[in-house]
């Protein structure tokens, strides 16, 4: 007697490329789950991975070395390309370094920066304060430029 497909289930034929096919899939998204858990975790690292260049910014500014620290605190945002409240406050910091050098031109850059990076900063009254000390600074000496003219 012949063995009827019907009564038997699916034939040997279909099975095994269905179970192929099922492992394939299974494979296939595992290596997908795996790939995108390896991508999230590794951008939190790289992004840690270069704190050390604020960590250096912060000894350096409290060593006074203000032009050092600009530049560790310029490499770290370069690198990091975050955008969050710690952009904010790095880029706050490089504005404070320079108003203490008097180049509120420059200052003025990175406060406006400091201003649009961080909409819930927690300094954002100093950060203001900041803002407006070096547009009337700008301003005044623009004014006694003007004036010797």
């Amino acid at each position: 007697m012949e063995d009827d497909p019907i009564k038997n289930g699916l034939s040997s034929k279909i099975k095994i490329p269905i179970i192929i096919l099922t492992l394939i899939t299974l494979c296939a998204m595992g290596a997908l789950f795996i790939k995108i858990a390896y991508s999230v975790s590794s951008s939190e690292k790289l992004s840690d991975s270069y704190q050390y260049l604020r960590n250096v910014g912060d000894k350096l500014r409290n060593e006074g070395l203000h032009e050092q620290a600009i530049d560790q605190y310029i490499k770290y945002l370069e690198k990091t390309k975050i955008k969050n409240p710690s952009r904010a406050m790095v880029a706050h910091s490089v504005g404070e370094l320079y108003m203490e050098l008097s180049n509120c031109e420059e200052g003025l850059t990175w406060l406006f920066q400091a201003e649009e990076a961080g909409a819930t900063y927690h300094r954002a009254d100093e950060l203001k304060k900041h803002i407006d000390a070096c547009s009337a600074k700008i301003n005044s000496s623009k004014a006694i430029n003007h004036n010797i003219k």
